[in-house]
């Protein structure tokens, strides 16, 4: 049996004076910016929707795919053992747990940022959102269609290996925002900013962790790998360390467009850990909450006295990158993290629910 499982993009709903967009259906990725200039207004907007389907399939096509010579680059880093990252950069400055089997080692106290994926003492993802690390063939802020003439994007992507009747296929939403290619062995997934057509990050992977991720629609014959069920104990431990992440993933996406890093504010991110989880729990996808009412109402709670506020929500992303990428290619959260009046930033993640508070205290 051949099976689909397919990631289809939604619509964007938008309605002037008080925006408020909505496009939400369960187990699909979407997004949501809010921005609250005093106590009375507030703006309130949503992005990018996929939903999971499946279905049987009679074919399945196995297009050729031009394979990209290798370079130098930390993409030859995958499938290493650990001691060639602490060998090259030292200890990380932190290590995070994910949903997925493998621990994200965060380096973001030197030059450059960097996060490798790590399992069982072996390199199994790399990712950078910065212009100074050493990415091979093109850099952050190179133009899609300079990356395109070296990797030569497309939309049926066959895997290889034990995974020879698995399948990508890609939509055009996937081909503009983040394609998806090979370097020899290892993925490439190329994220780009689209207001500008310029990369903004870059994630290399083995194809095992690629099939964990399920990032796009996948044709395939046979089984998926699947990552363990994770304890209570262990969702916190992911649920911090994303959090986390998007913080840093905000201050260097604001330091390549000139704004100033926001700083880690304790109390906002108790409400926007509330408000995902709150989500999570009764099901609904909105910066109103049934129970808690509008940010300003969150923010009263725990004593949270500002200036201006402003709210991005995400479900259903893989992870906290894919959902800061998500929120920077949708207008009105783009705003949020690129705003120079903030300067503060709580982040709250529960499962794979995803707020980011925004405030400028008084």
């Amino acid at each position: 049996m051949r099976i689909v499982v397919a990631f289809l993009m939604g619509l964007i709903i938008v309605c002037s004076l008080i925006f408020y967009v909505e496009g939400w259906t369960d187990d699909e990725p979407s997004t949501s910016g809010e921005k609250i200039a005093s106590e009375e207004a507030g703006t309130e907007e949503a992005a990018d929707d996929r939903e999971i389907a499946a279905q049987e399939t009679d074919d399945l096509d196995e297009p050729e795919v031009e394979e990209v010579e290798e370079a130098d680059g930390i993409h030859q880093f995958i499938g290493e053992g650990v001691e060639r990252i602490t060998e090259k950069f030292g200890e990380a400055d932190r290590i995070d747990l994910t949903p997925y089997g493998y621990e994200w080692w965060i380096y973001n106290k030197n030059d450059v940022y960097l996060q490798f994926g790590v399992s069982e003492e072996k390199i199994v993802s790399v990712f950078t959102n910065d212009e100074r690390a050493d990415t091979a063939f093109f850099r952050v802020g190179d133009d899609y269609y300079k990356v395109n003439d070296h990797l030569q994007f497309q939309k049926e992507v066959p895997m290889g290996g034990n995974y020879v009747a698995h399948q990508f296929e890609l939509s055009e939403e996937d081909m503009r925002i983040r394609p998806l290619a090979s370097i020899g062995d290892v993925w490439v997934q190329v994220y780009f900013d689209t207001a500008s057509d310029t990369v903004s990050s870059i994630r290399y992977t083995d194809q095992e962790t690629l099939l964990l991720h399920k990032p796009y629609s996948i044709v395939y014959r046979g089984i998926l790998p699947e990552a363990e069920p994770l304890s209570a104990e262990d969702w916190q431990l992911v649920q911090d360390g994303q959090a986390l992440q998007i913080l840093d993933l905000t201050n260097h996406i604001r330091e390549r467009y000139g704004a100033q890093p926001l700083t880690w504010d304790e109390a906002t991110a108790k409400v926007a850990y509330l408000h995902s989880e709150d989500m999570y729990r009764d099901e609904y996808f909105a910066h109103t909450s049934p129970t808690y009412g509008e940010l300003k109402d969150r923010l009263a709670v725990e004593s949270v006295v500002y200036e201006l506020a402003a709210e991005n929500i995400a479900a259903n992303y893989p992870d906290a990158i894919e959902a800061v990428e998500g929120w920077l290619n949708s207008e009105g959260h783009r705003v949020n993290l690129l705003d120079e009046r903030f300067t503060h930033l709580g982040v709250g993640v529960y499962r794979f629910y995803f707020t980011q508070n925004f405030i400028t205290p008084w």
